[in-house]
C-alpha cells in the first residue's frame, strides 16, 4: 500500500471510531428518569379504633305460666337507635384477613307485648360483643364475617292486674353476622355490618305462682367509622 493510500485508510478509521463514541457520549449527557412510584398493596394489619350508629330491631318473646301451664305466648318487637364504640386488631396473609373485634353500644327501645290481663316489656339497654373477623380483602375493599359472645344489660317487666314484677340483670348470649368495610386512606376506613344477637332467656316471678319468660334478641344495622394506626 502507498503512503497515500495509508492515511486515507488511517483517516477513515478515525472517523468511524469518533462516530461510534459521540453517540454514546450523547446518551451519557442525558438525564436518567426516575422510577414511577407505585404505591404499594393496601394493608389492613395493625390496631383500629373507631365510633358506630345504627338501627337496632329488639325482639322479645314472652309468655306466662302458672303450675306448668303456659298462655300469653307473643311476640314483640320494636326498633331504636344503637350507638357506640369499638376497637379490634386484624392480621393479613395475602388477601385473607384475620381479626378480633371488642364494641360497646347503647340502645334507645323498648318492647311492649299484651296478653289477658297483663303486660309484658323488655329493653337491652347496653350492648357488648366480643367478636373474631374472617375476611377477603380485594383492594381497598373488605368483605368478611364475624361471629362471638354478647353481654347485654337486660330489664324485663310482666305488669299482672296493674302491679310489676320485674328483673334487671346482665345476660350472656352470641352473635353472628357479617359486613362490608372500605379503606378511605391509609388511616381511615368505613364499613356497613349486621349482626344478630341472642341474649337467652330470662324469668320475672309473680304473685299466685305465676311467672313471665322472657327472650330477648335483637337484629343490628350500623355504620362504622375506624382510624387504623
Amino acid at each position: 500500500m502507498g503512503k497515500k493510500g495509508f492515511l486515507i485508510a488511517t483517516s477513515a478509521g478515525f472517523a468511524a471510531a469518533a462516530a461510534a463514541v459521540v453517540p454514546g457520549a450523547q446518551a451519557a449527557d442525558m438525564p436518567i428518569k426516575a422510577p414511577r412510584y407505585i404505591e404499594p398493596a393496601a394493608s389492613w394489619a395493625g390496631w383500629y379504633i373507631g365510633a358506630h350508629a345504627g338501627v337496632a330491631w329488639q325482639q322479645t318473646q314472652s309468655s306466662t305460666d302458672q303450675y306448668g301451664s303456659f298462655y300469653n305466648n307473643n311476640t314483640a318487637t320494636k326498633s331504636g337507635f344503637i350507638g357506640g364504640g369499638q376497637i379490634g386488631y386484624n392480621w393479613q396473609h395475602g388477601n385473607f384477613v384475620f381479626g378480633l373485634e371488642g364494641d360497646i353500644s347503647g340502645l334507645s327501645t323498648k318492647t311492649t307485648g299484651h296478653g289477658d290481663y297483663s303486660v309484658y316489656t323488655s329493653r337491652i339497654n347496653w350492648l357488648s360483643t366480643v367478636r373474631g373477623r374472617f375476611g377477603l380483602a380485594v383492594g381497598d375493599t373488605m368483605a368478611y364475617m364475624t361471629a362471638g359472645v354478647a353481654f347485654g344489660g337486660v330489664k324485663n317487666t310482666l305488669n299482672i292486674d296493674g302491679t310489676n314484677y320485674s328483673d334487671s340483670k346482665t345476660k350472656t348470649g352470641w352473635t353472628v353476622g357479617g359486613g362490608v368495610e372500605h379503606m378511605l386512606s391509609r388511616n381511615w376506613t368505613i364499613g356497613l355490618e349486621g349482626l344478630f344477637v341472642d341474649l337467652g332467656k330470662s324469668h320475672v316471678g309473680a304473685s299466685n305462682g305465676k311467672t313471665g319468660h322472657f327472650q330477648n334478641q335483637a337484629v343490628i344495622g350500623r355504620l362504622k367509622l375506624n382510624y387504623k394506626f
